[in-house]
């Protein structure tokens, strides 16, 4: 490394830890405006992450259509999109929705009780696991946490933020669809001419990124419920219980590693509850072990490349480190952003090399 490299090393360092160090004493100062500052943001925020996931989702719907019916209108494409979302929801929640919450409240009022039932008898007669049973017993009770997670004005809270989540939705969603092009256009019309080029390839390559790895995850999580739903009744779970199981565990897929693996925990405690109904009796949590196991390595390897595409090189590892990063930033609507501002900032690290190299 030449001295001029390492003094320029030194002083990026030097920056980076006065920004530090400054973020550190502004939160002393001013956390509690901060911390208000930022609710604000993701009152906002969170609608509008939720509306960009679900225009990813759509926007190809919506090119099909034009393209197929030569329609001219984005208005009247997006209008026959909306209805035909609407009719699917409402046949899912009708058919399968109905089932998914009505299992869910069965396992938070009966199951959930008979595993705890399970998971004491088992360390009542294994008194080595007596203390490790004690030092995590207040997590395995829902009622234990209910005291200090419900009360009026987070009631109230939920309920407003839902109301503003519900009218915003559909409005940035239309705006997203209709608009897209137009606000991108009026970002770069504000950008210095000679920027401009580097502004348009930098949208382009995010946006492809972006709308590849959401396509790809959410048809990925589907064909995930739908085949540990068949794999679940298969091992005698019975369809309802089936359904539940297999499309939490297609949902929680949505995190990498971490999620397909909580997932696939409350049918293995579940079958401990059941196991003269199960295939496998009470062996079948080692059958639920292995096919998990091989599912997510055919996920992972062979089923998201052939999905989203060699081009979406977003690693497993950078992804759920920006689900913790941004999560612990945002909440929930970091995790809905995470995977739009990552795949942003890989493009641009990326073109900045391809530039920097050409240069």
């Amino acid at each position: 490394m030449t001295q001029e490299r390492r003094i320029k090393t030194l002083q990026n360092l030097g920056i980076v830890a006065l920004i530090l160090i400054s973020m550190y004493y502004l939160n002393g100062l001013f956390g509690a405006q901060i911390n208000v500052l930022f609710a604000a943001i993701n009152t906002v925020l969170f609608p509008f992450g939720i509306a960009l996931f679900i225009s990813y989702l759509l926007a190809p719907i919506i090119k099909f259509i034009e393209k197929k019916f030569n329609i001219k209108k984005r208005v009247l494409s997006i209008t026959i999109v909306f209805i035909l979302m609407i009719v699917v929801m409402a046949l899912f929640l009708l058919i399968v929705g109905n089932i998914i919450f009505a299992q869910a409240e069965l396992f938070y009022e009966v199951d959930w009780g008979n595993i705890v039932t399970q998971i004491e008898s088992f360390v009542t007669n294994n008194p080595q696991l007596e203390k490790a049973y004690e030092a995590i017993k207040a997590y395995l009770s829902f009622d234990s946490v209910s005291s200090y997670v419900f009360n009026v004005f987070d009631v109230f809270k939920g309920v407003i933020g839902f109301i503003v989540t519900i009218v915003l939705v559909p409005v940035f969603l239309v705006f997203l669809l209709n608009d897209r092009n137009t606000i991108f256009k009026g970002i770069i019309w504000v950008v210095p001419e000679k920027y401009r080029h580097d502004i348009i390839e930098l949208g382009t390559r995010a946006n492809d990124v972006t709308e590849k790895y959401f396509n790809g995850r959410f048809l990925s999580m589907f064909i995930m419920s739908v085949f540990f739903t068949i794999i679940f009744i298969i091992l005698g779970f019975g369809v309802d219980k089936a359904l539940f199981f297999g499309f939490t565990l297609g949902f929680l897929d949505i995190i990498p590693y971490i999620g397909g693996f909580v997932g696939v925990l409350l049918p293995i405690l579940y079958s401990f509850t059941v196991p003269e109904h199960l295939l496998f009796g009470v062996w079948t949590f080692i059958a639920i072990i292995i096919i998990n196991v091989v599912a997510q390595f055919v996920q992972g390897n062979i089923l998201q490349p052939y999905i989203m595409g060699k081009e979406v090189k977003l690693h497993p590892l950078l992804i759920l480190s920006s689900f913790i990063f941004f999560g612990a930033l945002f909440g929930i609507t970091g995790i809905i952003l995470a995977i739009p501002i990552t795949g942003t900032l890989k493009a641009t690290l990326e073109y900045y090399r391809e530039v920097k190299s050409d240069g």
